[in-house]
Parts: C-alpha cells; structure tokens; sequence
C-alpha cells in the first residue's frame, strides 16, 4: 500500500469515528467495524500502555497481560519513538502521597 493510499484511509477512519456521537454508538460501531479478536488486541495495546506508563517493567506486565515481553517491548518502542499519543490518553498520575523526597 503506498504512503498517500495510508493517509487518506487514515482520514475515512477519523471522519467515521467522529460522527459517534456517544459512548453506546461508539461501542455498536466498534462492533461493527472489528472482529472480537481485533477489539482484544487492541485492548491489550493499551492495558500495556498504560502499564509501562505506570512504571512496570516489562517482566511483570507480561504475565499480567498474558502476552510475552516482546510483544510488551513492542508497546515500549512506540511508547520511546512514536508521537506521544499514549502518553496523552494515560497522563502520569500525581502521587497520592506528594513528591516528598528526603
């Protein structure tokens, strides 16, 4: 698929989801759209995601995830060199305790 074919499809994907207008229509398109395996795998992108935002190392993620650790390093890749998309839909979490350090 050539680069232009890419971003233009990107673009269909955008104008669709943003004519969901709630949370059940965006679950019913979701539906729709993705297979249940499709729906898992993403799903799984983002628990590790959020994970390894969270701090956790990849060899305790895996487990949790019930993936194997190159599949949570893939996830740590884009997190290091892709465009920060993560890091805004799981924004770091003030500590409950305060940033006291002795």
């Amino acid at each position: 698929m050539k680069r232009t074919d890419l971003e233009k499809d990107k673009q269909v994907i955008l104008r669709a989801f943003r004519k969901c207008k709630t949370k059940q229509e965006l679950a019913d398109f979701l539906d729709d759209l993705l297979t249940e395996e499709e729906i898992l795998d993403l799903a799984q992108r983002l628990k590790i995601a959020k994970l390894i935002l969270e701090g956790e190392t990849y060899e305790e993620i895996s487990p949790k995830i019930d993936t194997s650790t190159s599949t949570v390093s893939k996830i740590g890749q884009i997190i290091k060199y892709g465009k920060g998309s993560f890091q805004k839909i799981f924004p770091k979490q003030p500590d409950p305790i305060g940033d006291e350090k002795r």
